[in-house]
């Protein structure tokens, strides 16, 4: 099944072109890797919750806008719990995504099955979601003054939407595969011609652990994107130490150098802060050189079955 998946996913990069995608990035998915595909939040043993916050170019100052606007920044919070007995998840992300004339808030629940098959376990999750859009058009710089697009005043339209997810994994080898914005919803903001859809969004997810000693430990991880017009992939490398720190690194094709920092703290390991810096290698000029994530996990109680109470009277 290994030589498969890599067989095919050789062959996917080799056939298609790579370019960005319109779901936002986040270089923390080696810790938190529910935000990439929710089937995935049967890998935590704990429920948690966790926040995410990215500067995407630090700094940068676009200069097709007609007003000043702050490089791009996406908040999201994430809850993961499960059931007792652990077969079920269920629990939703929330983003908010600023792209200076875009802003976007997304909110999708989601419910996960998880199953033991021999010695490993498949995961199904689906994830309802409901997006509102925000685009500011008095704030784009229009050639033509005289353009229908050109309603200088900000829209605000929200669609519903669904994605699914598939995991199989064990104690070394997980693979993963998921769809976004299955409906493709379209957003016109009421103007008759205008079409922004949100393209089918597919990832791969896979990685392997391997144990160099008792208190080190490495993680491969292949993570692929695309919506059949754009395509990327990100190739990272997880260590971690006594099961405290981690050190990471990531290459994202066409795009950055990734470095990544983590600790956890508290009894039982409880707190995870984790940082990730972003460099730019590609398309320098376009871009300010620079982004910042900085991930905050926590894990909360989980339920406890509670044992039978025998009394000598049910002995027998």
């Amino acid at each position: 099944m290994r030589n498969f998946l890599l067989v095919f996913i050789f062959f996917f990069l080799s056939q298609t072109g790579l370019k960005a995608q319109q779901d936002p990035y986040f270089s923390t998915y080696l810790v938190n890797p529910s935000l990439i595909n929710s089937s995935l939040s049967s890998v935590y043993e704990n429920n948690n919750a966790t926040l995410v916050y990215r500067n995407q170019w630090s700094n940068y100052n676009p200069t097709n806008l007609s007003s000043a606007s702050e490089s791009p920044t996406t908040g999201m919070f994430s809850l993961n719990l499960k059931s007792r007995d652990k077969a079920y998840s269920f629990g939703m992300n929330i983003i908010s995504d600023n792209l200076g004339p875009k802003e976007v808030f997304n909110i999708s629940p989601y419910f996960g099955i998880k199953k033991k098959v021999n010695n490993s376990y498949i995961s199904f999750s689906i994830s309802p979601s409901f997006k509102s859009t925000t685009l500011n058009f008095g704030s784009l710089v229009f050639v033509n003054p005289d353009d229908p697009f050109n309603i200088k005043r900000s829209e605000t339209q929200s669609k519903p939407d669904v994605g699914l997810g598939f995991s199989y994994f064990n104690e070394k080898f997980l693979v993963s595969l998921s769809v976004k914005n299955l409906t493709e919803s379209s957003f016109d903001f009421g103007i008759d011609d205008l079409k922004n859809i949100e393209f089918r969004n597919f990832s791969f997810l896979g990685k392997y652990l391997i144990e160099v000693d008792r208190d080190l430990t490495i993680e491969p991880y292949l993570l692929v994107r695309s919506d059949f017009t754009s395509h990327t992939f990100d190739v990272s490398a997880l260590a971690t130490y006594q099961k405290k720190m981690n050190i990471g690194a990531s290459y994202r094709y066409d795009e950055a150098i990734v470095g990544f920092l983590g600790y956890h703290f508290l009894k039982k390991n409880k707190l995870f802060v984790g940082y990730s810096f972003d460099y730019v290698v590609h398309n320098v000029n376009a871009k300010a050189p620079v982004s910042h994530e900085l991930v905050v996990r926590y894990d909360l109680p989980t339920p406890q079955l509670k044992k039978p109470i025998r009394t000598p009277r049910f002995i027998y």
